[in-house]
């Protein structure tokens, strides 16, 4: 061995790897970026697996596809040579197949569930905005209902508040649903749920919703119908905060919402797990408007937790409570849970004035 070899064996790790894959031990930057390679040619396989299975439009095709290629690729590298030749192939064809399921469009034209069959229309000519197919079932069970919409014109200048709501199920607390209800001055309140429109009989999971399984929708409701459905009927608890806005900034947030809800008629979107989801989604408009940067917060991804953080940076109205006070006294079932007459004053029901 040489004294260049020496020194080579007693270098770094990366250098060690390099060797080990029998790469050229002179052109470093190349033995760089066919490191790179093999990380991103491992991260498209690993993301290719579950894209195979929602690539494929039968169950058995499914499942028999995805465990194929799972178990084919790694047997591939080693059982065909020259390896790397194989794994170049190999890189092309993960590409490939992440850039076929990137490149399925979204649409506004399928099967969809009743819940989220109509996408709101609106029409906005200055302060004035006229909203169609704002949602307003009326319950007998969560799964027994009347369809039914209404239309209504609101006035920009009008908004006096935002309320940030959460809705937890199943003893969660981690996770919850989010949805904005703004506020008017003549009493009227409009809902805002960011939601995956599904289509008949599709079920929803968290691995879909980052593989562009289901499309994107924004529910513009009656608060009888979107949160009157959880509180009573789905008896999930849910909490209601006071946003701590200026009326601009309200304003601001109700147009940016209202205007993507309106674009969602000619440009579908897909809803995503991680990036584009209840949360994220309202949160972007709120954060723009207050002209704010959140730094990287675990409660951005657990949502559940996402009121402690909005009460750490004062941005709901406190009166100045220990946040477990005020989170026991924004639970708002305990206000309509057992009124009969709750349907008729919801609004009012959820917001006492004396708690």
């Amino acid at each position: 061995m040489n004294k260049r070899d020496k020194h080579l064996s007693g270098d770094s790790l990366v250098i060690r790897i390099l060797k080990k894959l029998e790469l050229y031990r002179n052109k470093l930057l190349l033995n760089i970026l066919f490191l790179a390679l093999i990380i991103i040619t491992l991260m498209l396989y690993i993301w290719s697996i579950p894209s195979i299975y929602y690539l494929m439009p039968w169950m058995w095709l499914k499942i028999t596809a995805s465990i194929f290629f799972a178990i084919a690729v790694p047997a591939a590298l080693i059982w065909i040579k020259p390896r790397r030749r194989t794994f170049f192939i190999i890189s092309i064809l993960v590409l490939l197949l992440t850039i076929w399921q990137q490149a399925i469009p979204p649409s506004n034209d399928r099967d969809w569930e009743i819940t989220v069959a109509r996408l709101p229309l609106i029409s906005i000519k200055g302060n004035d905005i006229k909203i169609a197919n704002i949602r307003n079932f009326d319950y007998r069970s969560a799964s027994d209902f009347i369809p039914s919409y209404y239309s209504k014109s609101f006035q920009l200048n009008k908004i006096e508040s935002l309320d940030y709501i959460l809705s937890y199920w199943d003893d969660n607390k981690a996770i919850a649903h989010c949805i904005f209800s703004f506020g008017f001055e003549n009493g009227d309140h409009l809902a805002v749920s960011v939601e995956t429109r599904l289509s008949k009989g599709q079920e929803q999971s968290l691995l879909g919703g980052i593989f562009n399984q289901y499309e994107l929708i924004y529910i513009l409701a009656d608060e009888r119908d979107i949160i009157r459905l959880r509180t009573n009927f789905r008896k999930e608890q849910v909490y209601l905060y006071r946003i701590k806005l200026n009326k601009i900034a309200l304003q601001q947030i109700f147009l940016s919402i209202i205007e993507r809800a309106a674009d969602l008629n000619k440009h579908p979107r897909f809803y995503n797990t991680i990036n584009h989801n209840c949360l994220t989604t309202l949160l972007a408009d709120l954060r723009r408007a207050q002209g704010k940067q959140y730094h990287f917060d675990y409660r951005l991804i657990m949502n559940g937790y996402s009121d402690k953080l909005l009460y750490d940076n004062k941005i709901i109205i406190s009166d100045s409570l220990p946040f477990p006070a005020l989170k026991k006294r924004q639970h708002i079932n305990q206000y309509i849970e057992n009124d009969p007459n709750a349907k008729i004053n919801f609004s009012q029901e959820i917001r006492p004035k004396n708690p």
